[in-house]
């Protein structure tokens, strides 16, 4: 059986790279723990991947050719952030769980652990760390399936 919705999604070489690595990682968990160096070399590269992506960015074009874009992205930020805090009240949520989540549904777990950390709430760093590298991985097939049924229309 092979439809193309399901192996553009799953023949996904980042995808399938994305899955094993979370795999090893969850299967060898006291191998990765011994490794001296790796919260620095992980540092510097997500450090790295931040200077790639911000450079080509500029605020000015976006917000001159694109706002209602940038309204829609606001919206749906503040939303997020109103919704996680309703729903966290309704079951008892600590707020800083509920205000590190948010974060790292906009910016990521890094950015989120470098909240963790800058707040003094060290016991939170693993914890958001592993909900949002999941969070990445799910959302990564996800989209990745959205975008292949959507094009599968034009």
């Amino acid at each position: 059986f092979s439809h193309p919705l399901l192996t553009g999604t799953f023949g996904d070489q980042y995808l399938v790279l994305t899955t094993l690595t979370v795999l090893v990682i969850f299967l060898f968990p006291r191998f990765f723990e011994k490794l001296n160096g790796s919260q620095e070399l992980g540092t510097y590269f997500i450090y790295l991947f931040f200077v790639v992506i911000g450079i080509p960015a500029d605020l000015r074009l976006i917000v001159t050719n694109a706002p209602l874009i940038l309204l829609f992205v606001f919206l749906i930020a503040i939303s997020n952030l109103i919704v996680s805090l309703l729903v966290g009240k309704l079951f008892r949520v600590r707020l800083e769980e509920i205000l590190l989540a948010v974060n790292a549904t906009v910016g990521g777990p890094t950015t989120a652990a470098a909240m963790a950390i800058a707040k003094g709430w060290r016991e939170l760093v693993a914890p958001i760390m592993l909900v949002g590298t999941l969070g990445y991985l799910i959302g990564n097939y996800v989209g990745t399936f959205m975008g292949n049924w959507f094009s599968s229309f034009l």
